[in-house]
């Protein structure tokens, strides 16, 4: 895993280290310590990056900021498993169209000109 220097990412992005020790310890980041040196997880910039937009620009509090979070991976999973599915489905229409040879299917199209 590859890591960045806490100080690297708050001169970048001009915020003080403490915010991302706030953030850290109300478990919004992981923080990596070696050689008391402070490491952020590559992985974790755009999470990063994120929880900064919605505290700096949307003024949303720490705890709201981890209900938002939570949310969006939810709806991720959720948007996962709706694609799995209907590749699923997909795969089910197409093996019933090619086991059952004399089926006939037709699609209607709405030709109403409203």
């Amino acid at each position: 895993m590859r890591y960045i220097a806490i100080e690297e990412f708050c001169n970048h992005h001009g915020v003080e280290v403490t915010l991302i020790r706030e953030f850290a310890d109300f478990g919004l980041v992981p923080l990596h310590v070696e050689n008391n040196q402070e490491f952020l997880p590559d992985k974790s910039i755009t999470r990063l990056e994120r929880t900064l937009r919605l505290f700096r620009d949307l003024e949303v509090n720490k705890e709201g900021i981890e209900v938002i979070l939570h949310m969006r991976r939810q709806l991720n999973k959720l948007r996962r498993q709706q694609e799995k599915l209907l590749n699923r489905l997909q795969q089910l229409e197409n093996q019933d169209l090619t086991t059952r040879p004399g089926t006939n299917r037709f699609i209607i199209e709405d030709t109403d000109p409203e």
